[in-house]
């Protein structure tokens, strides 16, 4: 049903590249009828996809050119020829994805000018209890000098409280879970980001502590089956203390 409005709105504008638009359609509803697949994902990160099916020759710029085409259908008002785009507006830039039908747009999902805003992840909100627990207040996303990736990046951690010499990590689904579309991408080193993400989470452990750094994981699973946690602060925040205690007593 999707393509065939799609066909009749090409026919009614005359608007060019119909065929990669049609490509493009095709290509996404793959995806999205792959439950393992996200239901939400930038458009930048489904190149390789593009790519892979002769859409596009090849990348540059990071998704510039899905982006390019995205924007000169949003010019002409006809960003409705593909129905799986969403587009989060800023005040200078339009960031794009692509979503499952009917999937909301994530609030974990809202942007600034160069990441990710997190504010209100599971991740920041573990982080606040710990915050009031310890009554302190964590350096969130703290990078080390001695902690570093293969490409020599430095590693961020999640909560780093300088005055405890206490780095607290708290790891969602994909530190456990395997996610195929992404784990399964390759990185610099050669091995593909499942992989990796489990050797830098051991390397973060091992080198934290070998600097004399007390190392405290806190996983989705401590709050239950369901993957987003329910947040329930009063039962949330004993769950985190219990952990806390436990593990700082080793």
């Amino acid at each position: 049903m999707i393509f065939k409005y799609t066909n009749i709105l090409i026919m009614h504008t005359g608007i060019m590249n119909t065929d990669k638009i049609n490509e493009i359609n095709i290509v996404l509803k793959d995806f999205f009828d792959n439950p393992s697949n996200p239901r939400c994902v930038l458009a930048k990160s489904l190149m390789p996809l593009f790519i892979k099916h002769k859409i596009f020759n090849s990348d540059h710029r990071e998704g510039l050119p899905i982006r390019n085409l995205l924007r000169a259908l949003d010019r002409e008002n006809k960003l409705n020829l593909i129905p799986f785009v969403q587009a989060e507006r800023k005040t200078k830039n339009i960031y794009w994805y692509f979503m499952a039908a009917k999937t909301p747009l994530p609030q974990q999902f809202s942007l600034n000018s160069s990441q990710h805003s997190r504010k209100n992840s599971d991740e920041y909100y573990v982080i606040n209890l710990c915050n009031k627990i310890l009554g302190l207040t964590a350096s969130q996303q703290y990078r080390f000098d001695f902690l570093r990736g293969d490409s020599g990046v430095k590693l961020p951690v999640d909560a780093y409280y300088e005055e405890l010499d206490l780095v607290i990590e708290y790891h969602e689904k994909q530190h456990s879970e395997k996610v195929p579309f992404f784990d399964n991408k390759n990185t610099v080193s050669g091995i593909s980001r499942g992989v990796q993400r489990k050797i830098y989470d051991q390397r973060r452990l091992d080198i934290l502590t070998q600097h004399g750094i007390k190392v405290v994981i806190i996983s989705y699973l401590d709050f239950g089956v369901t993957k987003r946690i329910i947040r329930d602060t009063e039962k949330d925040t004993t769950i985190i203390k219990n952990i806390l205690i436990k593990q700082l007593a080793k």
